[in-house]
């Protein structure tokens, strides 16, 4: 009885350590991509000109046909950004990078949402659903990533500096299982931008210009 209280109290602290990553994360990106949507009414008239100009004329070059080098190098950067991710959750000190990357992520994801809404008013709303909708959907995979990640490196700090029994093969197990998840998951978002949002945009955008 005692051994089963000991196991329970000790999947419980687990479980409570869990939720406050998970929390942690949570608050990161939220904030970040608040600053993100934010930060537009932080910059001059240029700057939001600028803004304005660019994305214009990304939509009046707006192609419904993908660019072999564009699906390659898609494909690449997802890919990469992934494994980057997943190596510096089994580095002691890649948490850092991966709390970095997620409000980057999440910052420029809020900016772009309001770009869109300051450049085409209400419209902006849907057309920033449609283009931004791979970028949400990466970001949660990026996000469950770099929990796992996290979670990962706290037990091989507490294994290697606290002497604290885990089972480190079984978490490398199934933290395995997440990279390939999320390089599938990753690889349709990337088709989604690629060949089905353009298209999608381009029969939204016809009447914007």
């Amino acid at each position: 009885m005692k051994e089963k209280y000991i196991v329970n109290s000790k999947n419980k602290y687990r479980e409570i350590k869990k939720r406050k990553i998970f929390l942690i994360l949570l608050i990161l990106c939220a904030i970040s991509l608040i600053c993100g949507i934010l930060f537009l009414a932080f910059l001059d008239k240029n700057g939001k000109q600028i803004t304005v100009n660019t994305i214009t004329s990304f939509f009046k070059e707006l192609s419904t046909k993908p660019n072999k080098d564009l699906i390659i190098n898609t494909l690449k950067n997802n890919i990469l950004i992934t494994i980057i991710m997943w190596l510096l959750g089994v580095s002691l000190f890649g948490v850092i990078f991966e709390l970095l990357f997620l409000a980057i992520k999440s910052f420029t994801l809020g900016f772009s949402i309001t770009s869109f809404i300051y450049t085409f008013k209400f419209k902006g709303i849907y057309l920033s659903i449609l283009y931004l909708f791979p970028s949400i959907f990466n970001l949660i995979i990026y996000f469950i990533l770099g929990f796992f990640a996290t979670n990962y490196s706290i037990y091989l700090f507490n294994y290697l500096f606290k002497n604290k029994e885990h089972n480190l093969k079984l978490l490398m197990k199934k933290y395995i299982k997440v990279l390939l998840i999320s390089m599938i998951l990753l690889f349709i978002s990337s088709i989604i931008e690629i060949f089905i949002v353009p298209y999608i945009l381009k029969l939204f955008t016809k009447t914007l210009f």
